[in-house]
């Protein structure tokens, strides 16, 4: 059902962010050549299996890997978190070739008999799963199926604190729940890029920037690694002054994930965009010369 947007106030949900620590993993995949992925954070360089190959300007930020669908994938290493298991973030950038109705694996780590510790993939053509094995006990994470197509990049974040999973595309939460216990390790057994380290379940398309957090990211982190590689200061771009302001540029994210541009958010006292949006939760970003700041806000 279509609602009139009547003015509503935000939300805030994010203050300007303090130093925090970053990611314990890092691919930036930008290879040109090799069969090897060397690590941005960390020191788990990643293995190339089965003809990956390396897309050098084919990827959201600059390079990326190309995986077929059948049976490549690059292997990580153990990449055990050492927070005694209680908070794990994941995120990447991947582009599918298609989405179908069978598994999909972007991540995964492998658990002792070949179980898995975590995982995030597409599953049920256009929806997402994250598998989390805390306490022995696998909890699974499944998005509503939504509008994800081949062809398109997206930012997917899995996040876990100890007492919530969540699940995020572009910034937008698609899915949470509950869950408890600490995450285990494996010591013997790979985190995998592009299916699991057997080479089961693999995906079709591109992988980019991947990132293992031992914390669970805030919304607005979140947002900000979404925009990461945005020009936020030109000197041709006006300057707004809303409140906390001055903005150079505001983003809408809409319940699915899209990212609308929305120069009409700018000005100072402007309620909410002048056309209707379906009921749901929406994110504000809004990015200035001084950073990023993060505001949500409900249509009834």
């Amino acid at each position: 059902m279509l609602r009139h947007l009547l003015p509503l106030a935000f939300l805030p949900i994010g203050l300007p962010m303090h130093a925090q620590s970053g990611p314990v993993y890092h691919w930036a995949l930008d290879e040109s050549n090799g069969v090897t992925a060397a690590p941005v954070a960390g020191a788990s360089t990643g293995v190339l299996q089965n003809g990956v190959v390396w897309d050098p300007d084919g990827g959201h930020h600059q390079g990326a890997a190309r995986f077929d669908g059948v049976d490549d994938r690059i292997l990580l290493g153990p990449c055990d978190l050492l927070n005694g298991g209680t908070a794990i973030t994941l995120s990447c950038w991947v582009k599918p070739d298609f989405v179908t109705g069978m598994e999909r694996t972007l991540m995964a780590k492998s658990a002792a008999g070949g179980e898995l510790t975590w995982s995030v993939s597409f599953v049920q053509a256009s929806a997402l799963r994250f598998r989390l094995r805390t306490g022995g006990t696998v909890t699974e994470l499944t998005t509503p199926p939504s509008s994800l197509f081949g062809g398109q990049w997206y930012h997917l974040v899995a996040a876990y604190d100890g007492a919530q999973m969540r699940l995020y595309t572009n910034g937008a939460l698609m899915a949470a729940t509950s869950a408890t216990g600490a995450i285990g390790i494996a010591p013997q057994q790979n985190a995998a890029l592009g299916a699991t380290s057997s080479g089961s379940a693999p995906f079709s398309g591109w992988i980019d920037d991947v990132r293992i957090y031992d914390r669970a990211l805030s919304d607005t982190e979140i947002i900000t690694l979404l925009f990461e590689t945005l020009t936020t200061a030109t000197a041709e771009s006006p300057t707004f002054n809303a409140d906390g302001g001055p903005w150079r540029q505001a983003f809408l994210i809409d319940p699915t994930g899209r990212v609308l541009h929305e120069p009409a958010l700018l000005r100072s006292g402007t309620s909410l965009p002048p056309h209707t949006l379906t009921a749901g939760v929406y994110t504000l970003c809004l990015v200035g010369d001084q950073g990023r700041t993060v505001r949500r806000f409900v249509v009834p």
